[in-house]
């Protein structure tokens, strides 16, 4: 799960949904017309409430009388509301009642990138074809049963997609107690027989035994702490040629629309 800043979890629980309606008196037709803040405006705002929140953008938001900030901490994007009037914050899910989507989790999501160089591919297990011109980062835990379905789609994709290519980048979670020496032990083997560790994650998924190899010693802390500074905070998480992050488990129509070609 995505973790709020303390302000900002304080917030989401203290500011009443009905405080909202304050901003748009007296706007008719278009509210934005009347209304209008400026993204230095909004960062003096958030600055207050806490130094660590990046604001990068601000647009109108789906719901009227709101403001759409898109934040950054700790590598996470994040989304928060600010009501046309900037005294209440909103730190909140806004449901689309009618189509029954989670707006916020859309937004946050097409807003969230990684840039791809900076994932360590030096310890990467390589699926599909080593030559692909479509690429996927796939950050997975061998202890992770989510994973363990994203792996399977995964496998079908490659079956489909030829010009595939997906870089498997372990990332040992704490609440998976055996996560860290299987993963250092797949990546032992990965030294001398990248397939032979293909075939232990994939056995790990099916809860068979693996053996304790200690030939990587440090490498599962060391995939730990780059993911955490790239903001991988759940696994299955994928991401994709151009930055664009999907979290969590996803059909093979969700990662096929996004993969470039």
């Amino acid at each position: 799960m995505k973790r709020l800043s303390p302000a900002l979890a304080m917030l989401a629980f203290a500011v009443p949904a009905f405080g909202f309606g304050a901003g748009a008196q007296g706007c008719s037709g278009d509210c934005t017309a009347c209304h209008k803040v400026s993204l230095s405006e909004v960062k003096e705002i958030f600055r207050d409430i806490d130094p660590g929140l990046e604001v990068q953008e601000v647009v109108p938001a789906p719901a009227r009388s709101l403001y759409q900030v898109t934040l950054k901490q700790d590598g996470q994007t994040r989304i928060a509301y600010l009501d046309y009037s900037k005294n209440y914050l909103l730190a909140g899910q806004l449901i689309d009642i009618k189509n029954r989507r989670n707006l916020t989790r859309e937004s946050a999501e097409d807003a969230a990138t990684i840039d791809t160089a900076s994932i360590p591919l030096q310890h990467a297990l390589v699926a599909g074809n080593p030559e692909g011109k479509k690429v996927l980062y796939l950050f997975s835990d061998p202890e992770c049963p989510f994973c363990a379905t994203l792996h399977a789609t995964v496998k079908e994709l490659i079956a489909e997609e030829p010009e595939l290519k997906v870089y498997i980048v372990l990332v040992p979670l704490d609440i998976h107690p055996d996560a860290l020496w299987k993963t250092e032990s797949i990546l032992c083997t990965a030294k001398t027989d990248r397939r032979a560790a293909l075939e232990m994650l994939e056995r790990s998924y099916q809860k068979k035994e693996l053996p304790r190899l200690g030939c990587a010693e440090g490498v599962g802390r060391e995939l730990k702490q780059a993911g955490a500074r790239l903001g991988i905070t759940m696994t299955p998480t994928l991401v994709f040629g151009n930055g664009r992050v999907l979290a969590g488990a996803r059909s093979k129509e969700e990662i096929r629309k996004q993969l470039a070609p």
